[in-house]
């Protein structure tokens, strides 16, 4: 299948599979639903030389036709974020994955210490001692369902929860890939469309603008990282299970986006990856994405280094009332990038902080 065919062919399936059920379910059925029924808001359709690659990302409170996105990668380890070593996942012939999780053992552990929301949201557990989370064959069609990928080893994390995507080899033919989804969708309860989420939770908790992606947020490029930290506050206390958050805390001639500090007394220092307005020097810039978010990482382990330091912590505890000891290191990325894991660095997306989140309530 070519990759212009692939566009046209989920473009169609999709745009009129999502637009019934929005405009069908919680209308007749609202009372038969958990809860509000959320929806996709991007179509991210990738190429590589040997695979298409379908992913639904966002959460949005209603329907909108899914704004499409193209791009290309060089292979669909690349974009899976997987490699050699021992593999939790062999794929081979057809997989489908739903509400479930997928996790290196150092992955599924360091979820119990660092997400307090996630046990309520791993669904059916894939779990092995391995270096990998997945390997892919010919022939395959792979399918992810609502589900949790989780990539750690040492101190490193990489969490992504995935709405719905799709890995299939160029040599399928369109009307075999349609016949699939097609079936697939079919095969799924009537109350509970692909592509599609309700859950237990007040409405009115999807009601501020922070609900919404941050790469589709009205005025996300527009606002500075303490404006985005101010609206989003709630939202990352309850993902990381912390009680307060330090906004840009000076640290000499270091300034981290922010510390959290969480209910267990640990801390977590962080920084945003995303298209945000930075003030430097006065003068502001807009951030840009940056592969393989090296020079982010780097960053991060400066910011670690500081800590190390007995009188640089006594400063900050005297300033901004925390006492910061051996912090984690977390980079927030943008839902729809493909990120590989950083050394001594945790690495989550947006829609999977807003995921936590709403696993909370």
């Amino acid at each position: 299948m070519k990759p212009t065919e692939f566009v046209k062919v989920n473009a169609q399936f999709w745009g009129e599979h999502l637009k019934e059920a929005a405009g069908h379910l919680p209308v007749s059925h609202r009372g038969e639903l958990l809860g509000p029924m959320l929806f996709p808001r991007m179509m991210v359709l990738t190429e590589t030389p040997d695979w298409n690659i379908l992913e639904l990302v966002g959460l949005s409170r209603e329907y909108r036709s899914p704004e499409v996105r193209r791009q290309k990668r060089a292979s669909v380890e690349e974009y899976f974020g997987v490699g050699d070593g021992t593999v939790v996942a062999n794929l081979e012939g057809q997989n489908w994955f739903k509400d479930a999780t997928i996790a290196t053992e150092t992955g599924r552990n360091s979820l119990d210490k660092r997400f307090p929301t996630a046990a309520n949201m791993l669904g059916n557990e894939l779990v092995g001692p391995a270096e990998e989370l997945l390997r892919f064959a010919p022939g395959n069609y792979s399918t992810f369902d609502r589900t949790l990928l989780v990539h750690g080893g040492g101190d490193s994390l990489r969490a992504h929860w995935v709405f719905f995507a799709l890995a299939i080899h160029r040599s399928e033919p369109v009307d075999k890939y349609l016949d699939f989804l097609r079936n697939y969708s079919n095969s799924q309860p009537h109350l509970d469309p692909i592509g599609t989420i309700s859950l237990p939770v007040d409405p009115a908790e999807l009601k501020a603008d922070a609900f919404e992606s941050t790469y589709l947020a009205h005025g996300l490029q527009d606002s500075t990282v303490d404006e985005f930290l101010g609206k989003h506050e709630s939202i990352l206390l309850s993902a990381f299970g912390a009680t307060r958050l330090v906004r840009q805390p000076s640290l000499d001639d270091l300034q981290p986006d922010f510390i959290l500090e969480r209910a267990d007394g640990r801390h977590i220092v962080g920084r945003l990856e995303l298209p945000v307005v930075d003030v430097v020097n006065g003068k502001k810039r807009r951030r840009s994405f940056r592969l393989p978010v090296l020079e982010s990482a780097a960053e991060l382990e400066r910011y670690a280094e500081y800590f190390a330091a007995e009188d640089n912590r006594s400063q900050v505890k005297s300033k901004y009332d925390v006492d910061v000891a051996d912090p984690r290191q977390l980079l927030i990325v943008p839902s729809q990038e493909t990120v590989v894991p950083a050394v001594g660095v945790e690495i989550v997306d947006y829609d999977t902080i807003l995921r936590l989140h709403l696993a909370g309530k």
